[in-house]
Parts: structure tokens; C-alpha cells; sequence
């Protein structure tokens, strides 16, 4: 894969995460249980927040700094997740928007002038990561996560459809 590979796939997922989203009415932003408790609005907020660690382990290496991983206790990350969700419940959705609009451009113009495309996927070049290229890190902070999060919005978007329907 290359740079402008992980670009387009990044891109690709977005608007398709875009997409589902412009399938809801602004009134069911806020309404829990789309992904456990979260409604969209929390959804939102939690991608945004895996988007801006993805930015900033790129500043970090574009740096030549020591990455500076997120530490989680929980196999699932439930630890990290719950705290995020803590500091961001209580925002406007419209500055929940702004983040998850804002990270996403960052990364892709931090990830467009990366400048080393080499150590973008060279699985020796970060120790922190373990034997993993950024590049999968990157991935799956940002596409990866919104994909999964997107099956988890339209799996609600159908129960409710069937809701409605009386199904």
C-alpha cells in the first residue's frame, strides 16, 4: 500500500460513514442506544478523539519524538472509552460536529505532506508499535474505527426502521 493508498481508503470510509449519517434527522443526534448508550452525537465524539490521536502520533513521528500510545487496562479499551465519553457527554453537538469534521481534515493534511512514505509503513521504525507499520495504526484509529462504528449506526438506523414499521 502507499501513502495516497491509506489516503483514499481514510477518504473512502469517511464518506461513507458521511453518508449514513446524513440519513438522520438531527433530532435523533442526541437519543441513546445507537452504540451501547452512545447516541450518534457520543458516536461522533469518540471518533473524533481516535482521529486526533492518529494526528498526533503523526506530529510525534514526523517529530522523531517517542510515540505516546494510548494505555488502556481493558482488552476493549472500555477504560479509555468511558473516560473519553465522560469528557465529552456533556458538550454541544455542534462543537461534537466541528472535532469530528476538523480532526478528520487534519489527518488527511498532516497524512498528505507526510514526507518519509518509508516509515509510514515500516513495521521496524516505531519500537512502541510492536512490529506494526503507523500506517496500520492510522488505519485503524481512523477508517477502521469508522467503519466499524458506521455498521453499528446502520444496525440501529434498521431497528428502528423495523420499529416503526411495526415489525
Amino acid at each position: 500500500m502507499s501513502k495516497a493508498e491509506l489516503i483514499s481508503r481514510i477518504e473512502a470510509e469517511r464518506r461513507a460513514l458521511e453518508a449514513t449519517l446524513a440519513r438522520i434527522p438531527a433530532e435523533d443526534m442526541l437519543v441513546e442506544g445507537v452504540v451501547g448508550v452512545w447516541s450518534i452525537k457520543d458516536t461522533l465524539a469518540h471518533i473524533a478523539m481516535w482521529y486526533s490521536r492518529a494526528v498526533t502520533m503523526l506530529f510525534q513521528a514526523e517529530r522523531g519524538k517517542a510515540l505516546q500510545l494510548p494505555q488502556s487496562n481493558a482488552p476493549d479499551w472500555s477504560d479509555v472509552n468511558a473516560r473519553d465519553y465522560a469528557s465529552q457527554k456533556d458538550r454541544p453537538l455542534d462543537r461534537i460536529q466541528a472535532d469530528f469534521y476538523g480532526a478528520h481534515q487534519q489527518l488527511v493534511k498532516r497524512l498528505s505532506a507526510w514526507a518519509d512514505e518509508a516509515a509510514l509503513f515500516d513495521p521496524r521504525r516505531y519500537p512502541a508499535l510492536e512490529g506494526h507499520a503507523l500506517a496500520d495504526y492510522i488505519w485503524d484509529y481512523t477508517g477502521g474505527h469508522s467503519a466499524e462504528h458506521r455498521a453499528q449506526i446502520e444496525a440501529w438506523l434498521a431497528r428502528r426502521a423495523r420499529t416503526a414499521h411495526g415489525s
